[in-house]
């Protein structure tokens, strides 16, 4: 076993050295739009080839953009979804996936797409939960990153952003708690027309700033 796991794209893991680090959480943002789905999404379909992937969902994976990006429907009896509608079950969920997760044989990733868009919208309900919210956060990035460590898997957490008004820049939600232990960071731009760019924002092996192209297709991403 290498210590990569593959994108399922050849481009990008000759760019980003061999794939998804294993043994360590990997934050994904980006604008709505940008692709970050299409890509978690198809990663998890070609690492389901390979043993289990646990996917879980607080947007509405589209079933039929599943179909489309794969020809062999019997490797997504690897792929297991875990549905979350809302920040409260999200909290209550979220343990007892990954209490599961640890009890399974040959898990080779786990995805959570998008950690943060419950919890934002919590936040913004009312002004009182704001401390509350960030802490049950940080307990939840904790816990996916023992997941990461223990089983030496990928963990990937998809995440949204906002612009920060002192400095105009688009930032990923979740402050510096997500940041902090995700130990590579990667941001998701458009180029336009399908095309899309994953930029290195921080990694323990690769330089800042490496910029690795894909386009978004109708069978998934080339």
């Amino acid at each position: 076993m290498t210590d990569r796991l593959s994108t399922g794209l050849p481009r990008l893991d000759r760019c980003i050295e061999g794939g998804f680090e294993r043994g360590i959480i990997t934050e994904i943002y980006g604008e709505p739009g940008s692709g970050k789905t299409n890509l978690v999404l198809y990663a998890s379909i070609k690492s389901s080839e390979m043993g289990k992937v646990i996917f879980i969902d607080t947007e509405g994976v589209s079933t039929e953009r599943i179909s489309q990006m794969t020809s062999d429907g019997s490797v997504l009896s690897n792929l297991k979804f875990f549905r979350i509608r809302s920040y409260e079950e999200q909290l209550e969920s979220v343990p007892k996936i990954l209490n599961l997760v640890q009890s399974m044989n040959e898990v080779v990733l786990l995805v959570f797409d998008t950690i943060t868009v419950h919890y934002r919208a919590e936040r913004e309900i009312r002004a009182e939960l704001r401390r509350k919210t960030s802490n049950t956060l940080i307990t939840q990035i904790e816990m996916l990153n023992n997941i990461a460590l223990s089983m030496n898997i990928p963990v990937i957490l998809v995440n949204q952003v906002y612009m920060d008004k002192t400095t105009s820049e688009v930032q990923p939600v979740g402050g510096s708690a997500l940041s902090h232990i995700a130990k590579a960071i990667f941001r998701i731009q458009k180029l336009g027309s399908g095309k899309r760019e994953l930029v290195v924002v921080k990694h323990r092996s690769l330089p800042e700033d490496v910029k690795c192209s894909f386009a978004i297709t109708e069978r998934g991403i080339e």
